[in-house]
């Protein structure tokens, strides 16, 4: 009951003129940022921080929380009218979005990416109000070895991926992860996989390597298909629709699911929203009475990562708030803003600063309420671009990328290593091989490597460790039931 007052309380300061601009403002930044390739939702925040030390902490913290939520969206919005995912955490919804777009569903996929992403956010926000004390002391549990089991459930949803042969989808995730060791080495700071050039010491960044894949690539084999004289498929009109309430009722499995496999693994310091949205989508297509046509445009494939990406927004803030520990990347930012005002996140932020933090928790809760219209309308926007000729398009395309790959890090190198996976992602699409799990393995591989290796530098090497720590054993159980159900299935198959 003392926690709906106080939120009560927040809510009418979150609904003061300056509170609501802040979350309104930082929507629009988060889903404009989110949705333009290179320009991530953590460069975003970064960008806006300098400016949050002339705000109070309140109008901050709500401005980069409403960035947060709308970025985590944003991505899907060109994912699935482009093939181009705007952050790595949207290449699941892009893998549904993209086909329902071919098939003239562009508008329903875009309403639906808007409403179970909002419901995702609204969810965990709850979660987050009521729930935050227990919750923190679960995640405060985890320890390295949790973390790599964590990372290795991601990166085994890889079987799920592969719809024509899993062999080549593993083979493409063993790629992936091998790109993910270039650079220096985390540990000791050794140079690895460089060959001596100055281009590769500070590694290959997996955004970079996700605009290549998916925007160039795409864009070239188009070019291929004008060449060739071959009708390139029309995708849906400009428009959206938001679900109406029998279509969302009908997703309310993977919706629920998404939820609770986003707030769990947003919980877990170090992991975040594209790890959660990667498990999301494995999970459902292993639960689902549809998996089959996964891969070829599903709306439980797109509702499940697009809840779940949201969902570890408010998952992510529980760590920070109540243990002072950021839970992704975001919140370390948001962390910084904390420090910036002389205030330190932890358990007694709940007694010295209540009305900030409900404040914050009614702020979650009016912005993901908010970017349902938002979303909309954006969504509208981007759409209008399809109406825009093919070619012109694709220059723009291309221009963008270029703009965003050199802004990632100001280094031309970045441009270069673009262009070079730009023309792999579009071998990749010619000859069939599947481009998702090299991505997958380029993002998680190196988190697995570093929790793997900080576990057994502080457990004296032991590798019985993952299996003796029950909730580290408990997530490898599961990682192997989703690496051998395939097998099952198919000598189920075959004995029938």
């Amino acid at each position: 009951m003392e926690a709906l007052v106080h939120l009560g309380a927040g809510l009418g300061q979150a609904l003061q003129p300056l509170n609501f601009l802040m979350i309104v403002a930082g929507l629009v930044i988060g889903i404009t940022a989110g949705a333009l390739p290179g320009i991530t939702m953590l460069n975003a925040i970064v960008l806006v921080l300098p400016f949050t030390y002339l705000m109070e902490i309140t109008p901050a913290l709500l401005l980069m929380g409403g960035i947060y939520c709308g970025g985590v969206f944003g991505g899907s919005i060109t994912g699935i009218l482009f093939n181009i995912p705007g952050d790595p955490m949207n290449v699941p919804t892009t893998w549904e979005g993209y086909k329902l777009n071919r098939k003239g569903q562009a508008a329903l996929a875009l309403g639906t990416a808007i409403t179970t992403s909002a419901i995702g956010g609204l969810l965990s926000a709850l979660v987050m109000t009521f729930a935050s004390p227990p919750f923190a002391r679960i995640a405060l549990a985890f320890d390295q070895a949790e973390f790599f089991a964590v990372v290795l459930l991601g990166l085994a949803s890889v079987v799920v991926i592969g719809q024509s042969s899993i062999a080549s989808a593993v083979i493409s995730l063993f790629i992936g992860m091998i790109l993910g060791t270039v650079g220096l080495d985390p540990l000791y700071g050794s140079p690895r996989f460089t060959f001596g050039t100055k281009l590769l010491e500070s590694g290959i960044d997996f955004v970079t390597v996700l605009i290549g894949l998916f925007a160039i690539g795409e864009v070239l084999e188009r070019i291929e298909l004008r060449v060739r004289d071959q009708s390139v498929a029309a995708a849906g009109r400009a428009r959206t629709q938001l679900p109406n309430v029998a279509q969302i009722w009908a997703l309310r499995g993977p919706i629920l699911r998404g939820a609770g496999i986003g707030m769990a693994i947003g919980a877990v310091p170090g992991t975040g929203a594209t790890v959660a949205s990667f498990v999301s989508y494995g999970v459902e297509r292993q639960v689902s009475k549809k998996r089959e046509q996964f891969g070829t445009g599903v709306l439980e494939g797109l509702a499940a990562p697009e809840t779940a990406a949201n969902a570890s927004t408010g998952g992510a803030m529980i760590p920070l708030l109540t243990l002072g520990i950021p839970g992704s990347g975001a919140t370390a930012v948001m962390m910084g803003a904390f420090l910036l005002h002389g205030i330190q996140p932890g358990p007694l932020l709940f007694e010295k600063q209540t009305a900030m933090v409900y404040t914050i928790f009614a702020g979650y809760l009016l912005t993901n309420l908010i970017m349902v219209g938002l979303g909309l309308l954006a969504a509208r926007a981007f759409a209008q671009l399809m109406r825009v000729p093919e070619s012109i398009m694709s220059g723009f395309i291309v221009m963008f990328c270029v703009l965003g790959a050199y802004a990632l890090r100001n280094d031309m190198a970045d441009v270069w290593i673009m262009t070079l996976f730009g023309v792999v992602g579009y071998a990749m699409r010619r000859f069939k091989l599947p481009i998702s799990p090299l991505v997958l393995g380029l993002i998680l591989g190196p988190l697995a490597e570093r929790f793997f290796r900080t576990s057994m530098a502080t457990h004296g090497n032991d590798p019985t460790l993952f299996f003796t720590r029950p909730v580290s054993g408990a997530l490898l159980a599961v990682s192997l039931a989703l690496i051998l159900w395939p097998v099952v299935q198919a000598w189920r198959t075959r004995r029938s």
